[in-house]
């Protein structure tokens, strides 16, 4: 388990994240998206007074479309701790796992890391959007305790006094509580916690105690007064549930707020407990590239990849991606075609599983995630319009996520930018390259000479 302020070191070691004095204007949502747009390092605004330490892009906020060396999954697969350059499918399975039954319960108690703080949770210091009047509560978890174990579930809140904070949160995870009863935010959380959080909620698989879930013995937790949470969170607010209502919907939401039916309710907080210098992330809602776009667009394809990978009784699918480049509305599949019209089952079982997209793109099984580019290369090269883009009945049910569509109904689309595996195999167009643009004679010459000037690393890796 990797403490988030842990996360954060690391992410500040390796370059990849940067420290800003926390300014009073502009806002620190402009600022956020601002890195993102320029697809910049993950940042952190210190603050010089008692408000909390903020910090935006810890689990996304490069752009897959330009070159870089850091991918949408490489600061979550970091705090996961999977790797210092993780591989996206090594993430997409750390994911999964979380997500998992576990027979028996193997829950550790260790001591709170946050203590008593006489702030109220205005005085706090949350971020407050640009154009409004409330400070703004995100990437944090609303934790429920009942007699069968506790609920975890994302909150997107606004602080609408000094102790009183109105949260969206999923209609399953108020079936557990009533009016009056005591629920526990927790900001700060560890990557584990955070991740199998937006997974169960974006799967639809909250009616489970997260003892019960394998990150329930992956994640240290202390007792509060509404269910245990992370020890590690850096801000910890206990709050009595004053009212429920239907959601009241607004123009900036989180991003699980688009794939889940959710309630509003309103919490009056009796103790909020700080770390030491707290450092709390937030997301600027709606914005391109955001935290929560990529949460919701990994944790969904997490669960796409492990359930098609367990249909078949084989693993034809290398990975699966939805590029938060296109918000989650395009699901791309890098697969082997197992049969004749597999291609066409495969797209089937996808949409059958998932509504948030209305197209599938099928890739060959040796494209890399890492390189979306050629993803849209192999769909002008190898997928004809007229033969390889395949069109539903216009009566299917609408996709939720593109925005190019307001109506009941839509088609559906995939796309097959495979080689037809009956092809004989020298009519199939060999995959060109600056590398193999040369004689294999003259490659293994300049190879040598790489190496004799001292550079580490494959030349084929630098082009």
């Amino acid at each position: 388990m990797t403490a988030f302020r842990t996360h954060l070191e690391f992410l500040r070691k390796t370059d990849d994240c940067c420290s800003l004095e926390r300014p009073d204007s502009p806002s620190p949502q402009v600022l956020a998206s601002e890195a993102l747009r320029a697809a910049g390092p993950a940042v952190r605004l210190t603050a010089a007074d008692d408000r909390v330490n903020l910090v935006s892009g810890v689990y996304g906020g490069t752009d897959q479309l330009s070159r870089q060396e850091r991918y949408p999954w490489t600061r979550l697969g970091i705090g996961l701790g999977v790797d210092r350059d993780p591989e996206y499918v090594d993430v997409l399975e750390t994911i999964a796992e979380l997500g998992e039954r576990v027979d028996e319960r193997d829950v550790t108690y260790v001591e709170r890391a946050a203590t008593a703080t006489g702030r109220t949770v205005r005085e706090l210091g949350f971020p407050t959007p640009p154009g409004e009047t409330w400070p703004h509560v995100t990437l944090g978890l609303l934790s429920v305790g009942t007699d069968e174990g506790t609920y975890w579930t994302p909150i997107h809140g606004t602080v609408i006094d000094k102790n009183t904070v109105r949260a969206r949160v999923p209609n399953t995870i108020t079936e557990r509580f009533a009016r009056g009863e005591t629920v526990t935010i927790a900001l700060g959380v560890p990557s584990e916690a955070l991740a199998a959080t937006h997974l169960l909620t974006v799967t639809d698989r909250l009616s489970t105690p997260i003892e019960d879930r394998r990150v329930g013995s992956t994640v240290p937790v202390i007792p509060t007064a509404g269910g245990v949470v992370p020890s590690s969170a850096e801000v910890v607010l206990e709050a009595n549930m004053a009212d429920k209502q239907p959601d009241t919907r607004s123009e900036k939401r989180a991003f699980w707020e688009h794939l889940i039916e959710g309630t509003t309710l309103t919490l009056e907080v009796d103790s909020a407990f700080a770390r030491d210098d707290a450092v709390v992330p937030f997301t600027p809602l709606g914005v391109p590239l955001a935290d929560d776009l990529q949460l919701a667009g990994l944790t969904l394809a997490a669960q796409l990849y492990d359930r098609v990978n367990s249909y078949w009784g084989v693993s034809p699918v290398e990975w699966l991606l939805l590029p938060a480049v296109g918000r989650l509305g395009i699901c791309v599949v890098s697969t082997e075609v197992l049969y004749a019209g597999f291609e066409w089952q495969l797209s089937n079982f996808l949409f059958s599983f998932s509504d948030c997209f209305d197209t599938v793109v099928l890739v060959d099984e040796d494209v890399s995630p890492q390189n979306l580019g050629r993803v849209l290369g192999d769909i002008w090269v190898k997928a004809h319009p007229a033969r390889d883009w395949l069109f539903s009945e216009p009566d299917a049910p609408v996709a939720r996520l593109p925005t190019y569509s307001r109506d009941d109904t839509g088609s559906r689309l995939y796309v097959d930018a495979t080689w037809d595996p009956r092809w004989d195999e020298a009519y199939i167009a060999p995959r060109v390259s600056i590398t193999e643009s040369y004689p294999p004679t003259l490659r293994a010459a300049i190879q040598g000479s790489w190496a004799e000037f001292g550079f580490d690393g494959d030349l084929d890796d630098v082009l």
